[in-house]
């Protein structure tokens, strides 16, 4: 009777874990998705806010592939009951849960200074306007995405070299888009975007921070289930083992009975 109850257990735990590692897996793909998406909508963008800002996706990428992995990991150690392998995903789920809580902890309290870092960084990008290309590009690109101008709001440009030879934002700030738009300020300033591109895109990453933020605490509870399950799935294949060397011993006086 023992022996069954033991067998059962095995079963509900492996099918427990089996479930817990499909979920880890899902969340793995939603997040490569997430890095991916990002870094197609935002890839000109990154040259004007910030070149450090464009690891942002990579890692969240990254992290959604090493996720993908040790979850494939982890259901042939699961199908395979592979004592070894389980303990090798056991300890995966731990390193990656821990990389996690320092990484959240180091984003929380730099969360003061992005403010600052990305109003310096586009201010000193918008100077380079019309004189680097790949600049150009990403700021035209950034303000007409988002319908924005300037970094705080429009006036940012007539601190610029463009702004000040031309007396003038570029075309892109404009709601409707036309020849020489930017030009005409006094005679159209209410085709101009008011508002600053630093304020949109916060305003962007705070209504898709929370999906990040769902994925990401589900992945970490996916995790902790995941380390209680393989460490009751170890204790329960241990188990055997010790009952299977048992039984081992046991014949031979038996036999000689």
């Amino acid at each position: 009777m023992r022996k069954i109850d033991s067998s059962n257990k095995l079963i509900l735990v492996k099918v427990c874990l089996c479930f817990i590692d499909l979920f880890y897996w899902v969340s793995g793909v939603m997040l490569l998705c997430i890095g991916v998406s990002v870094q197609m909508k935002l890839h000109d963008t990154f040259m004007v806010v910030n070149e450090a800002s464009s690891g942002v996706p990579v890692i969240i990428t990254i992290v959604g592939g090493v996720i993908i992995s040790i979850s494939a990991f982890g259901a042939i150690a699961i199908l395979k009951s592979n004592h070894t392998m389980i303990k090798v995903f056991t300890g995966m789920q731990l390193i990656i849960f821990l990389i996690e809580i320092i990484v959240g902890i180091s984003a929380y309290a730099y969360r003061g200074k992005l403010h600052d870092n990305l109003l310096r960084s586009f201010l000193k990008t918008l100077d380079k306007y019309n004189r680097e290309s790949q600049v150009t590009k990403g700021v035209d690109h950034l303000q007409e995405n988002f319908q924005c101008c300037g970094a705080q709001n429009y006036t940012d440009w007539f601190n610029t070299t463009f702004g000040s030879l031309n007396s003038a934002v570029p075309n892109s700030c404009c709601k409707v888009i036309t020849k020489s738009c930017g030009l005409n300020l006094s005679n159209d300033a209410a085709n101009i975007n008011q508002q600053g591109c630093i304020q949109k895109l916060k305003k962007w990453a705070g209504e898709h921070i929370a999906l990040i933020g769902g994925v990401c605490i589900s992945v970490g509870f996916a995790q902790l289930l995941g380390i209680l399950f393989s460490y009751m799935l170890l204790r329960l294949l241990n188990e055997d083992y010790v009952n299977l060397d048992y039984v081992k011993l046991s014949l031979p006086c038996l036999n000689h009975t």
